[in-house]
This record gives C-alpha cells, sequence and structure tokens, in this order.
C-alpha cells in the first residue's frame, strides 16, 4: 500500500454506527479530507478504495468518462465473476455495471419499454395496493411497517407489473427477500438466482407466445433499428428492474415514516398541506434519507487527481450519495429536514449516464405509499425505542430492518 494511501484516514463503512447514524463522521471527513480511504464488503474488493464525500466529487465519478463501472473488466475481483454460475454473474453484467457504448445501447431499448406512460399507467394499481395494506394495517394494534407495509407495496406493484400470476406472487415474494438478504452464503444466493430465473424466463417465454401491455411484452417488442434484447439481456433487465427496484422504494417508504414521526413539526405540515408530496416533499424525504447510500464503484481509467489526493490508473473509487445530499456548501442546514425545501440537488436517483430508470415510478410509489398513510392514519408512533432500530447490514442500500409502530 503506498505512502500516500497509508496517510488518508480509513473508514469502515460495514460498522453499525457506519450503517445506523453516519453523519457526523461524513460531516468530518468532508471538513477535513474529503478523498479518504474506506472498506466495504460487497462494494469495494481487496483492500479498500478512496472515498468521495463531497457533493461535487461524487457527480464528478458519476459524469467523467475516465472512470468505469465495469466491474468485470476493472475489479479485482473480475476473474472470479466470470466463474459464476450464469445466474448470478449476468447480476454482474446488467448496464449498472456497463460503459458506453453498451451501456447506452442497452438503456436506449429498455427506455422503449419503460416509458413514462407505463408508470403512469400504474397509478391506480398502486393505489390499490395500498389501501389493501392498509386495512391490514387498521386491523393490528402494531405492525412492523418495513414488512407489513413498505417492502410488501413495492414488491407487489412490480410482480404486477411483471405479470407474475397470483398463484405464484407468494413464491415470488419470499425468492425476492431471499436474494435481497446479503447475509445469505453464496450456494442459497444461487438457488435463489436460479429459481427466479426460471420464473423469468417462464414469463419472457408467454410475453412472446400471448403479449400484452406489460413490461415484459414491452421489453421483448422494444427495438431500436433491428436492433433488441437477446434472451440474456431479457432475463439480466428483468432481474436488474426487479433488485434495483422493490428495495430502495421500500427503504423510502420505512425511512420517511421513521424520519417524520422524528419531526413531528415537518408531519403537521405534511398533513396541513399533502400538496407538498407532489412537489418538494418526497424530494426532500429522498436526500435526508439516501434509500440508496453508495453508487456503484468506479474504476479509474487513467492517472488522475481529486482534491490534491493523486489516484493510480485501476484504483477504486466510492462515491458516497448519504454524505453528498448532506453536504454543506450545497444544501443550507442539511441536517434539517425541510419539506419546502427549493432547490434540491439531492443525488438519491446518482447522476450522468447511471441516473436511476426507474425514478418515476420510486417518486410515484413513495408519495401513494406516504399519501395513503396520512388519509388513513391520524396518528403515528414507534411502538419500540428508537436504539432498538437498526440499517440494514448492506452498504450500497440503507434502509430499516423494521420499524414497528402504531397507527390509529
Amino acid at each position: 500500500m503506498s505512502k500516500v494511501i497509508e496517510a488518508l484516514q480509513r473508514t469502515n463503512l460495514g460498522t453499525r454506527q457506519m450503517l445506523d447514524d453516519p453523519y457526523a463522521r461524513f460531516a468530518d471527513l468532508r471538513a477535513n479530507q474529503p478523498v479518504s480511504w474506506a472498506t466495504a464488503k460487497g462494494l469495494l474488493q481487496g483492500k479498500g478504495g478512496y472515498l468521495l464525500t463531497r457533493h461535487d466529487d461524487v457527480m464528478l465519478i458519476h459524469s467523467d468518462d475516465r472512470f468505469s463501472t465495469d466491474v468485470v473488466k476493472h475489479s479485482p475481483a473480475g476473474k472470479f465473476i466470470l466463474l459464476l454460475p450464469p445466474s448470478l454473474r449476468m447480476l454482474a453484467q446488467t448496464m449498472v455495471f456497463k460503459d458506453d457504448p453498451d451501456h447506452k445501447r442497452l438503456r436506449t431499448l429498455v427506455h422503449k419499454a419503460f416509458t413514462p406512460k407505463l408508470v403512469s399507467t400504474m397509478a391506480a394499481d398502486i393505489v390499490k395496493i395500498a389501501e389493501q395494506l392498509a386495512d391490514e394495517l387498521a386491523a393490528e394494534r402494531e405492525a412492523d411497517l418495513v414488512h407489513a407495509y413498505a417492502v410488501r407495496l413495492p414488491l407487489t406493484v412490480i410482480a404486477t407489473m411483471l405479470g407474475v400470476a397470483d398463484s405464484d406472487r407468494d413464491m415470488f415474494h419470499v425468492l425476492v427477500e431471499r436474494m435481497g438478504n446479503q447475509q445469505s452464503n453464496m450456494a442459497r444466493q444461487y438457488l435463489t438466482a436460479r429459481k427466479l430465473g426460471k420464473l423469468f424466463e417462464e414469463l419472457i417465454e408467454d410475453s412472446r407466445l400471448h403479449p400484452d401491455e406489460r413490461l415484459i411484452s414491452e421489453l421483448v417488442r422494444a427495438n431500436e433499428g433491428g436492433d433488441r434484447l437477446s434472451h440474456r439481456e431479457l432475463v439480466s433487465m428483468v432481474f436488474l428492474l426487479l433488485l434495483a427496484g422493490h428495495d430502495t422504494t421500500a427503504n423510502l417508504i420505512g425511512s420517511s415514516v421513521l424520519t417524520l414521526i422524528e419531526h413531528p413539526d415537518e408531519l403537521d405540515l405534511l398533513r396541513a398541506r399533502p400538496e407538498l408530496l407532489e412537489s418538494t416533499a418526497i424530494e426532500e424525504l429522498l436526500r435526508f434519507t439516501s434509500p440508496v447510500a453508495d453508487g456503484a464503484a468506479r474504476f479509474a481509467l487513467e492517472d488522475l487527481e481529486i482534491r490534491g489526493v493523486p489516484i493510480p490508473r485501476g484504483s477504486q473509487l466510492l462515491g458516497s450519495i448519504t454524505s453528498a445530499n448532506r453536504d454543506e456548501a450545497v444544501f443550507d442546514d442539511p441536517d434539517a429536514l425541510d419539506l419546502t425545501r427549493k432547490p434540491n440537488r439531492h443525488l438519491a436517483f446518482a447522476f450522468g449516464i447511471h441516473y436511476c430508470l426507474g425514478h418515476q415510478l420510486a417518486r410515484l410509489e413513495g408519495r401513494i405509499a406516504l399519501q395513503t398513510l396520512l388519509e388513513r392514519f391520524p396518528n403515528w408512533e414507534l411502538a419500540a425505542p428508537r436504539e432498538s432500530l437498526h440499517y440494514k447490514p448492506t452498504i450500497s442500500l440503507r434502509g430499516l430492518t423494521k420499524l414497528p409502530t402504531r397507527m390509529y
């Protein structure tokens, strides 16, 4: 390890402190060492990588073509990825981990299917799903809002969009929950991915034989100058839309409810002015909770320098979205929740060519989920001590493991 790296402050992003309450540490790094060194199991391979904590620097690695997301080509684990079973290997070969022109090709084709019009047609379904789940909450004296509502809503929405049969919904939910559990061993992850892959292949084949207006049929039909998604690319894309879509939205819903309970004045404001959810409120909750904690690791394609720190070619870099969204240089009083904040240059959906494809759906689900709870329940209370609440032991995403609440 070079003397430059040895001189940098070090942060293990996987500690309980950094998972549950990282803000003081990030503030110190932004002020004193905006380029530091971090270890992050699952995101940074080998001995770690450079951690960027300022808003401008996170934007830089998301938009500058001197940085790559291609883990197969540039990660220390790249050769190992190629040895994984196909059902796991394809997860590392989605467009999230592609550079242009491969990324642009895939995104263009998917945009033909995953359109704003398609998302808008889901609004009525999302309202119906939210109301059904709220009915179940109302029947319980208290419930874990994460699993009873925040997770089930986007999972049911994506199952509906994909055309998963009612008889397969329970199995689908179980498999997706297992797939998102980063504590599972490799063998269990492989079996889960294989079962999901088989289900997706059946859905794709059915869509070829019986096309409809659902998402998979649109993906099958997507055509750009005669170019189409291959069968393997279709399966990979469905995996991506599923895994990137449901967990992040669940995190937004659960963390937003906790945040509003902890800020009763802002909750009262939202009750008095629910129209804020259509404009500034959902953006502020995205900034404040940062459902995606870190973007995918980047790899330097040439020797360069950031904030005076030399970054050798091939180095790994990680941009902290959680930290960028609290940057004092960009946001006034960044640790305060302000549901009327405007402008709001948050990076909750990343930036640049990898800007989240599902941002419109996530916003729609988040708005409807919170609006439904506001309309149905005048009182929101924690049903467990605040110190008992923890965030998931995952580095890339940030969401509560549970949220016991009383809503009445």
